[in-house]
């Protein structure tokens, strides 16, 4: 009987305390590199541009969601009060110069778009969070013309406390850097760089 006893309570214990529901959370968006210096190509010294312009394309402004795994509650909204564009641009601008794009005139300007930013966090004893970020990138010559352009998407997990303000920062800020990284590994976007002027 006692034999029986013990882990009748431990399971009692630990499924109070998984939460039944969560609340929306807002999350202050501050640009940190997360991807470690040799994830980002070397582009080389004939690379340029005269700006990094940034915009915040997306309909839907909100970040994500957060639901508690195994329930059927409804999920609470991920949002922020944040400049996204100024966030974005942040990071933007630290991966060109990581990648050794030189920011001179006259040069082209690079635009980015983003199109897309989501983020589930998945609740049970702790949290897991997944991010998923869309972004346009274009390249714009000093007579107005396009160089080039493409679309690109990177994504980040992270493990940890629910509703973790530093959990989310973190994510989005790896799920911005990959998708940069694949921006700045394009060959097409690397020769483009070099000549468009």
């Amino acid at each position: 009987m006692r034999n029986l006893l013990w882990p009748g309570l431990l399971l009692m214990v630990v499924s109070c305390m998984s939460p039944s529901t969560v609340a929306p959370i807002s999350v202050p968006l501050q640009y940190k590199t997360m991807a470690s210096p040799g994830e980002y190509p070397s582009i080389g010294t004939c690379a340029a541009v005269s700006d990094a312009q940034v915009t915040d394309a997306r309909m839907d402004k909100t970040l994500g969601k957060r639901f508690v795994e195994g329930k059927s509650v409804p999920a609470a909204s991920v949002t922020t009060s944040s400049d996204v564009a100024a966030w974005a641009r942040t990071g933007v601008l630290d991966a060109l110069r990581r990648a050794g794009v030189a920011t001179k005139s006259p040069a082209p300007v690079l635009r980015i778009s983003l199109d897309q930013i989501n983020t589930t966090e998945n609740v049970l004893h702790r949290a897991g969070y997944e991010g998923r970020l869309t972004i346009s990138g274009e390249l714009v010559s000093t007579r107005g013309t396009s160089c080039w352009k493409n679309h690109f998407d990177g994504s980040a997990e992270n493990y940890g406390y629910a509703g973790s303000v530093e959990n989310y920062q973190e994510t989005l800020n790896h799920a911005l850097d990959r998708a940069m990284i694949r921006l700045l590994s394009s060959p097409e976007f690397k020769s483009a760089a070099c000549s468009c002027s």
